[in-house]
């Protein structure tokens, strides 16, 4: 019987990565400034320029700032990418629309307006381009092992949210034990990163707000709602299409007995994939959830419940006692 080990982010900070969402923003900030002033916008957060000189210069005032932004969106970033502020974006829409008022209403405007909306949200399409970008440039060369068990690890399976390869080159792991589900690196992966949010409902909700407006011809309020709709699909990560063509991967686990959670948040976004699984792992296999924080402790107990597992078949144990 083997064991598999679900690793998420925390692991790869523990061995000094810098690999946050924020690492991720401070790249973004320092390579593609243009693309961030763009993508924070949909969000209301303005760019540090637009404040006024004197206080660029106030350290406390821009640590203030970089919390605030933190919360607003960069703390969870794939959860957040799902709640664009909806109101200015209608707001702002809706002004485009009244600009190109024609006699007798908007008649007739739809592909000036799709055009529009094309080339205005089109720079969401290069996500996860700079994902890429950003992880190729984190350095391993100064990383070492942390946990001995994984060296040369051929018995157990390694289900990783992470897109770096500190398991293949740090610890030897060989790479049909291991399954980067949202992308990884070349050599050791085929599958570029990717990454978004979770959610379809939004998808949803403004496909059928589109719909409706078609019905009752009116263009512009059918290409606004499109473009919300649109925005959404583009920043949305699909589970089920990430597990698709794994077969071999998860066919592995059958014999699995054991399963424990590692540096992972246990967002909304990912609990479709804890779920598969499930199923995939023994009936009655032992896991045990690491948590880093109070937060994190109350996601993987929520993360349980919906899990429905026994409570005899699980443990949440915090992370130092993983790495001890």
């Amino acid at each position: 019987m083997s064991t598999l080990f679900i690793i998420g982010n925390g692991f790869d900070k523990a061995h000094g990565l810098k690999t946050s969402y924020w690492d991720f923003r401070n790249y973004l900030e320092k390579h593609a400034e243009e693309f961030l002033v763009q993508m924070e916008n949909m969000y209301s957060i303005a760019p540090f320029e637009r404040l006024d000189k004197r206080f660029k210069k106030n350290k406390e005032i821009q640590n203030c700032r970089d919390n605030a932004i933190y919360g607003m969106l960069w703390k969870s970033f794939e959860h957040g990418l799902g709640e664009v502020n909806e109101v200015e974006m209608l707001d702002f829409s809706k002004s485009i629309v009244d600009d190109l008022y024609l006699d007798g209403g908007p008649v007739g405007i739809k592909d000036t307006m799709d055009d529009y909306w094309e080339e205005q949200y089109r720079f969401i399409e290069r996500l996860n381009e700079y994902v890429c970008k950003w992880i190729r440039q984190v350095r391993l060369f100064k990383t070492v092992p942390m946990k001995s068990v994984f060296v040369d690890n051929f018995k157990d399976y390694f289900f990783t949210f992470n897109y770096t390869s500190v398991l293949e080159r740090i610890y030897h792991v060989p790479c049909n034990h291991i399954l980067h589900i949202h992308g990884g690196l070349s050599p050791y992966c085929d599958e570029r990163p990717v990454l978004g949010h979770g959610n379809v409902e939004k998808i949803e909700k403004y496909r059928a707000k589109a719909e409706s407006a078609a019905e009752e011809y009116d263009e512009g309020g059918e290409s606004i709602y499109n473009a919300i709709a649109n925005y959404y699909e583009r920043t949305r990560k699909n589970t089920s299409r990430c597990m698709a063509f794994k077969y071999n991967f998860f066919r592995q686990l059958t014999g699995v007995d054991h399963v424990e959670v590692i540096g992972h948040s246990f967002g909304e976004v990912d609990i479709p994939y804890f779920t598969y699984l499930k199923y995939c792992v023994s009936e009655n296999a032992n896991w045990i959830f690491y948590y880093h924080s109070s937060e994190d402790y109350d996601a993987a107990k929520k993360a349980v419940k919906e899990l429905e597992l026994d409570i005899r078949n699980y443990e949440l144990l915090h992370s130092d006692c993983f790495w001890k």
